[in-house]
């Protein structure tokens, strides 16, 4: 029997795809978690096979969260399953230690078959996906047309993020446990890396980015 934990801390996010979940071939059971607390606490008190998660979970990041629960749980299987975009994320949730991601816009079967894929313990990326990766490994320079989001590093992704979703320097600080110089020094190398002038734009444009709008 194997066992599937789902987390995302959108609800009607978490009916949909646990409805798809459970129509996989084979015996399982499907359990969901909304926040990362709440999955630590089924992955400490039951053998979860594969988990599938979100990147946004709610204060917290789903790329910390996927290298926190592959590094306590070696043999767990991690496929992401979310709405950000494969191109600027596709690479680091590998890094991360996950087995593949998949849109939450594409079709269910394509969403089915990174479903099987990562339970067999296999890679799974999009035919878009794995043509950036064959063109990252063959250039070693930024290709064309990639988005500048994709110079930021992890940390400075989840500073922006956060940014775009209302948080103050003061707030993002006390949720990383980081000091306010710390993010301070975040934010003028992400507005650096994105051609931004100032603490206005740099707003700005973390909002449009949040909000599909970049």
């Amino acid at each position: 029997m194997k066992t599937i934990l789902l987390v995302d801390d959108h609800p009607m996010m978490r009916k949909g795809s646990m409805a798809l979940l459970q129509t996989l071939p084979g015996e399982h059971t499907c359990m969901e978690a909304g926040s990362r607390q709440a999955a630590l606490a089924l992955l400490e008190e039951h053998a979860v096979d594969m988990a599938v998660v979100d990147l946004v979970l709610g204060q917290d990041d789903g790329l910390d969260f996927i290298k926190e629960i592959t590094s306590l749980y070696s043999e767990l299987k991690v496929l992401v399953l979310s709405m950000q975009p494969e191109a600027l994320y596709v690479e680091r949730v590998l890094k991360a230690g996950a087995l593949g991601m998949v849109s939450k816009s594409d079709d269910p079967d394509t969403v089915m078959e990174a479903f099987t894929a990562v339970m067999r313990g296999e890679f799974f990326m999009s035919p878009a996906s794995n043509a950036l990766m064959l063109k990252k490994l063959l250039r070693r320079k930024m290709p064309k047309g990639d988005s500048p989001v994709s110079q930021l590093s992890d940390r400075e992704l989840h500073v922006f993020q956060m940014l775009g979703t209302g948080y103050s320097t003061v707030e993002i600080a006390d949720h990383l446990t980081l000091s306010v110089k710390t993010v301070e020094t975040h934010r003028e190398k992400i507005k650096r890396k994105l051609g931004l002038k100032d603490a206005r734009e740099l707003v700005h444009a973390a909002r449009a980015w949040v909000q599909g709008e970049a």
